[in-house]
């Protein structure tokens, strides 16, 4: 990622760009509209879908580009010249309460419920809300998915107790990444950089030895762009060939930089504490891994910055993932259990939505965090980096073909129609 210099401010108002249309003109409200989206983790595809059919609402033909750093936008009003506008933005990161209300107030104006101007000014509102969860409540989600994740990967107490310690370090380093550029741009590889370390201290330090790699992976999992390269490869499947582009080699650039990090570490660890020999995990009792999921799922809670009223779809979303991929992938396979966990999330996530007010992609989001394939990802780049190109090879294919299940999975799933709750209707 390139370092921007102070002066351009990605994620300025467009209120405070010269000239930029007005919140009360219809066309200020679609680039908001836009921007809002974008900015709180939607795929291109959706965006554009979303765009399109607002700007048709409100009387407006419209093209519209969407990459993982910009948004073109070109408006055709009746009777006037065409209008292009460009709008530089960062990456979108998930929010899933923010999400949800800027899904409604679009519904509400495409429905002709609020006029344009004051879906605007709510726009505002919900950009100028605080975080929903404080800084510590981010730390220790942190620290339970990771501990959560070591035990799930059978890890034992030095594991679990290392993964935690991991993710506590990379929690408080993800707060304080917000006031400075320096960690914002090189977070992945300092971060990976402090992970390592923490894990050979306290391996060294501990009375016996620990798993290196299941804590590793275990603490930096949240870290891993596995859900980005899904998206991106659905975005691909799409044809959002820019977008899904972009955002793949965004994926790639995030695993090299763990990869760099964890090398970096491994080689002072080793310096400093000598070679660590592997450690043979035993097998855990299910019931402990069952735990381990559901306290892994709450911990998503604030990570997604989702309401705490909207945790049981999270925690449910967990748990079917967790169990379909844990039941069906001794008998087909990890590539075809990631597909029919993939159909499985995207039915759950749009038999739910047609009940009820509940977004899918608070189904979607977080099952997805437990079929994507980042674990496997960095698995390949650590063998690169340590010359085991072939070792490095097969696992990055196995990470294509996981996210290719994935994708198939879930656009599958979406050519099932279901019919939706109409107002005033008790009968589906």
């Amino acid at each position: 990622m390139i370092y921007q210099p102070p002066e351009i401010d990605l994620d300025r108002s467009l209120d405070q760009i010269t000239n930029a249309p007005s919140r009360e003109e219809p066309v200020g409200f679609i680039l908001r509209l836009a921007k809002a989206l974008h900015t709180y983790g939607v795929p291109a595809y959706e965006l554009e879908q979303t765009i399109n059919a607002c700007a048709d609402t409100l009387g407006y033909g419209v093209q519209c580009l969407s990459t993982p750093t910009a948004i073109t936008l070109t408006l055709l009003p009746k009777g006037s010249k065409p209008e292009t506008f460009v709008i530089r933005v960062p990456p979108g990161v998930v929010n899933m309460h923010k999400l949800q209300q800027i899904s409604d107030i679009a519904e509400q104006v495409m429905k002709g419920d609020i006029a344009p101007p004051t879906g605007a000014r709510l726009l505002k509102e919900v950009a100028k809300q605080p975080p929903l969860y404080a800084s510590w409540v981010i730390v220790l989600a942190f620290t339970l998915v990771s501990g959560s994740i070591s035990r799930i990967f059978l890890g034992g107490l030095g594991e679990i107790v290392t993964a935690s310690s991991i993710g506590f370090a990379i929690g408080l380093l993800s707060i304080l990444s917000r006031y400075s550029p320096f960690l914002k741009y090189l977070f992945p590889s300092i971060a990976s950089f402090i992970g390592t370390l923490v894990a050979f201290t306290l391996n060294h330090y501990w009375s016996y030895n620990t798993s290196i790699y299941v804590s590793l992976v275990a603490g930096l999992i949240i870290l891993l762009p596995g859900l980005t390269l899904t998206i991106a490869m659905a975005e691909l499947a799409t044809e959002n060939l820019v977008s899904g582009t972009a955002r793949l080699f965004s994926a790639a650039t995030i695993f090299v930089q763990l990869g760099f990090g964890s090398a970096m570490g491994s080689q002072i660890g080793q310096m400093l504490y000598g070679n660590i020999e592997a450690v043979n995990l035993t097998p855990v009792s299910d019931w402990s891994v069952w735990i381990a999921v559901l306290l892994g799922s709450v911990a998503l809670v604030p990570l997604f910055a989702a309401k705490v009223k909207d945790s049981i779809w999270i925690v449910f979303a967990g748990l079917i993932a967790f169990a379909t991929v844990r039941y069906t992938s001794p008998y087909i396979g990890a590539s075809l259990s990631a597909f029919v966990g993939a159909i499985v999330i995207g039915l759950s996530a749009k038999i739910i939505s047609s009940l009820s007010r509940i977004p899918g992609a608070l189904i979607v989001m977080p099952g997805f965090i437990m079929l994507v394939p980042g674990s496997v990802g960095y698995k390949s780049i650590m063998a690169l980096v340590q010359k085991d190109i072939i070792h490095g090879m097969e696992t990055g294919l196995d990470v294509l073909l996981i996210g290719i299940s994935l994708v198939g999975g879930l656009l599958l799933s979406s050519l099932v129609r279901l019919p939706r709750r109409e107002e005033g209707d008790d009968d589906l």
